[in-house]
């Protein structure tokens, strides 16, 4: 038996669930997979078009058509999701949707692999060879990593547990 605290209603994690068949959800589940790499296609363009500071109306909008397919893939994720499609495993598990601090907690593992990646670049290439914004980039590191760390227990407790509240749970307790 799985106690809950009749004083907080639990919200349900995730699109609701819809009745679609194994096709439909597979083409669903195909056209993420197509817009995530078209995602990736066009922030690919956009890092090497000198051009995409906007400041040439005839420049390719990367960076509008970037937004436009982030919305999109969000889209299609959640529409694959209500329909029981499996989302790629780079999207997060059934676990990370289920609770959020899984996947912060996999966000703080990239983040701080990258930062110490990148700090080691920039030791490596100090001066004149070292890659134009590495430094930037670092404090973007640590600036997502305190974030992340400030928002670990506060804003993602495990689906249906107030880890705030003042009720203390025996050991086991929500074991079910």
């Amino acid at each position: 038996m799985i106690m809950t605290d009749p004083a907080r209603t639990t919200t349900r994690v995730g699109p609701p669930r819809r009745d679609l068949d194994g096709s439909e959800a597979h083409l669903l589940r195909l056209c993420l997979d197509l817009q995530l790499d078209a995602l990736m296609l066009t922030l690919g363009a956009l890092a090497v078009d000198s051009a995409a500071d906007g400041s040439d109306s005839g420049a390719i909008p990367w960076r509008r058509w970037i937004t436009e397919d982030v919305d999109l893939a969000c889209t299609l994720a959640a529409d694959a999701l209500a329909g029981n499609a499996a989302l790629p495993p780079t999207l997060g598990s059934d676990l990370a949707h289920a609770m959020p601090v899984t996947t912060i907690d996999d966000l703080v593992a990239r983040y701080t692999s990258m930062q110490g990646l990148l700090a080691d670049l920039a030791r490596r290439a100090e001066g004149a060879s070292a890659p134009p914004g590495i430094d930037t980039i670092v404090r973007r590191c640590e600036a997502r990593l305190a974030e992340l760390r400030q928002h670990r227990l506060v804003a993602t407790p495990p689906t249906g547990i107030d880890l705030r509240a003042e009720h203390q749970f025996l050991p086991g307790e929500l074991l079910g």
